[in-house]
């Protein structure tokens, strides 16, 4: 019995990839948002444009929005200034004729009926793609397996005939249709659809009926979801951000409203703590947009595993660095490393140029060497090494000659977790002053980040050896920052 479960689903997959395969041949791109760090959405932006050839590209507060050719979906994968990326389901523009009314007393009823009328088909096969997950999607209440008008695959009972599929498909089916395959409720590990704030932890062994979710369903004699064991459907969650004054609904209450209706309408299981599929509701005033996730984690953490005090974000790390315009073969320097997620982020993303690190802490060298060896391993599989060096050294007093270093690039204390206030008064000016005898003549660049605005602000505008080309105000770990883009003058 067991072994002919696995080959009804083998063959349902089957079917399902290869009706899915039909339905997207005359797609030609999908839309895509990218949340960045709130103040990068334009260096995100160039990126886009040069690694994809994105031409449109609409930025908004913390995401930019494009389109993507679908044979070139899987480059989404080299891009490194972002943090979550997310298929664009459906986008409701608050000046749009089929625009939300959020301040609507029935808007929640309105989020719960929206599943149904979304097409999901184009946006689920790009995330089936880019996730390589194997396992089928839907299950509709007629159990006949066919491809419906919205994409859906439902499975028969009985009699196995298939309306669309290969037809070797369907006389497998047949051949089949006569074994006894026994029918078991499946087990999902949280009850109900709980707010997105919270997690439900409680074990039931059934899917919770539409009243238990708290929404109303049109039959009085609703019964709990039943999933086949040869058709298990992915699980799921519903992520609700929302922006605004004087909507009628809290962000829990619209993340369940709609996952109710995903529940009922679709008959994915819900679950809050590992979910297959996350799909993420984005409210901003009278705008909504509904998305699904292709990224579990925030690519801003893929390079460090041994962390400090303070660890920047591999994806602000990539934004400094491209701010700098690294050349091939230029020598690339973070005097105040941390724990190396700048060198690091250099390493891999420029290995045409040479890359120095260190630190005046003493455990600084060692933890930067850790995560250089953990992303050696992981990343690069040990087949080679990353083009950097690592020092223990005082950033006003480097063990470097004059003209040596053409890019200085580092994170500089912010005299709150690391440092103090007091402090900076002496470093910036001492560190702005070394690194101006290191740094190349006329040449030479530097893209220093601070918090620390008015210290940064006397120690640049007191040196004739600095000029400021640009200042970039990002949004980290809820402070204002600033990145300040400086080029050596000749003097």
């Amino acid at each position: 019995m067991f072994f002919l479960q696995r080959y009804v689903t083998s063959v349902l997959h089957k079917a399902f990839t290869a009706c899915l395969v039909r339905k997207m041949a005359d797609i030609v791109s999908v839309d895509i948002c990218a949340t960045v760090t709130t103040g990068l959405e334009s260096v995100a932006a160039e990126e886009c444009e040069e690694k994809l050839g994105c031409k449109s590209i609409r930025k908004g507060r913390g995401r930019i929005y494009f389109d993507i050719p679908t044979n070139s979906f899987m480059q989404l994968k080299s891009l490194r200034s972002v943090e979550h990326l997310f298929v664009v389901v459906k986008e409701f523009q608050e000046d749009s004729s089929e625009g939300f009314d959020c301040h609507n007393p029935d808007i929640l009823e309105k989020l719960y009926k929206l599943p149904q009328a979304l097409d999901w088909k184009s946006s689920l096969f790009m995330w089936k793609q880019f996730k390589g997950y194997s396992g089928a999607i839907f299950k509709n209440e007629n159990d006949d397996l066919n491809c419906n008008r919205d994409g859906f695959v439902t499975v028969k009972n009985g009699g196995g005939s298939s309306k669309e599929g290969d037809e070797s498909v369907a006389e497998e089916m047949e051949d089949e249709s006569e074994a006894p395959v026994k029918r078991m409720k499946h087990g999902n590990e949280n009850s109900g659809l709980p707010k997105a704030s919270e997690e439900d932890d409680s074990e039931e062994t059934v899917l919770p009926s539409s009243v238990d979710l708290g929404v109303t369903s049109t039959s009085t004699n609703a019964k709990p979801l039943e999933v086949a064991d040869q058709l298990v459907l992915p699980r799921f969650r519903v992520t609700c951000t929302r922006t605004g004054n004087n909507h009628s609904f809290s962000s829990q209450e619209a993340a369940a409203k709609f996952g109710g209706g995903i529940n009922d309408g679709f008959g994915w299981r819900v679950d809050l703590s590992h979910p297959d599929i996350e799909v993420l509701l984005h409210i901003v005033d009278n705008s909504v947009v509904i998305g699904i996730a292709l990224t579990k984690e925030s690519r801003g953490k893929r390079n460090i595993a041994h962390f400090g005090p303070t660890n920047l974000k591999s994806s602000i790390a990539y934004c400094m660095l491209s701010l700098a315009n690294i050349k091939p073969g230029d020598v690339v320097c973070d005097p105040m490393c941390g724990g190396g997620s700048i060198p690091i982020e250099a390493s891999l993303s420029w290995p045409t140029s040479f890359h120095l690190c260190g630190d005046h802490h003493e455990l600084a060298p060692a933890r930067t060497l850790a995560n250089v060896q953990n992303v050696v391993e992981l990343q690069l599989e040990k087949k080679k090494t990353l083009p950097l060096d690592i020092f223990q050294w005082d950033v006003c007093n480097l063990p470097l000659k004059a003209n040596s270093i053409d890019v200085f690039i580092s994170d500089l204390p912010f005299g709150k977790r690391s440092g103090s206030k007091h402090e900076n008064w002496k470093l910036y000016p001492k560190a702005l002053e070394e690194m101006a005898r290191v740094c190349s003549v006329g040449s030479g660049r530097a893209v220093l980040l601070t918090q620390d605005k008015k210290v940064m602000w006397k120690a640049v505008n007191s040196s004739r050896q600095w000029k400021k080309d640009l200042t970039l105000w990002i949004n980290i770990g809820g402070l204002k920052a600033g990145i300040y883009v400086l080029t050596r003058t000749k003097q």
